[in-house]
């Protein structure tokens, strides 16, 4: 029998990482291994894509930035807009699509965290599909104190703004997104940012409510402002000797 030398391709499941080796055989007797460093290799890729489809979506390092893209993305899929399926089934199932371009070069879960989604995710949208996205479902809203705040899309069926209530002093309605057709979930919050009120009609919560939620939060909150008047108030993230 010939001596056969082969490079052979393995999951290295405590390292979690593919490793390369060039091996040498007689027949079924191995007589050396030797690592290899390469990774430019389409079956390293392959196996890698095998082992991430096996780890779930989980694994990939989702920052705060690329969620809230994956989420507004499937909020407007949700809505009718043609956009890419950011849903967690596809994105998992058609890693070879749109993952598999950026593993050149790594053979490790570790390596894999470093890629930066968001930018990966956004590569995905055409340049009218990004000016939609951000028309449609912004990723943070300007309320009335100035502040930009970031909406929570991790429900597509009912997007939340969590704010101060203060902050929204002087607002007559609740602000709505997607060119008015969805009115946002307004968790207003205390200055110390505990929920106070949930409420999709901001006009009913100043005519019934505010006045009692207004009386809990003077007691609690003696250095902050709380008008009698809300809507003809200054909207404010600030106490009263700031302002």
């Amino acid at each position: 029998e010939q001596i056969q030398e082969a490079e052979e391709v393995d999951w290295n499941e405590e390292e979690q990482r593919v490793e390369v080796r060039l091996v040498k055989r007689l027949g079924s007797i191995m007589l050396s291994e030797k690592p290899l460093k390469s990774t430019d290799n389409s079956e390293v890729t392959d196996l890698l894509l095998e082992e991430l489809e096996d780890l779930e979506l989980e694994t990939l390092n989702w920052s705060k930035e690329a969620l809230a893209l994956k989420n507004r993305v499937n909020f407007l899929n949700h809505h009718g807009e043609a956009m890419p399926d950011f849903s967690d089934d596809y994105l998992l199932k058609n890693m070879d699509e749109w993952l598999a371009p950026y593993l050149q070069g790594i053979n490790s879960i570790r390596g894999v965290k470093g890629l930066n989604l968001h930018n990966i995710l956004l590569g995905l949208l055409s340049y009218e599909q990004t000016q939609a996205l951000d028309k449609l479902a912004p990723a943070k809203l300007k309320v009335a104190s100035g502040s930009n705040i970031a909406i929570d899309y991790s429900n597509p069926t009912q997007p939340i703004l969590a704010v101060r209530l203060q902050e929204m002093f002087g607002t007559s309605d609740t602000p709505t997104i997607l060119q008015g057709k969805v009115k946002l979930m307004l968790h207003l919050l205390s200055p110390a940012s505990r929920p106070m009120q949930v409420t999709q009609d901001l006009a009913s919560f100043w005519a019934n409510t505010y006045d009692d939620v207004k009386k809990e939060l003077r007691g609690k909150y003696k250095k902050h402002y709380w008008p009698d008047d809300p809507l003809e108030a200054q909207a404010t993230s600030r106490t009263k000797k700031r302002m």
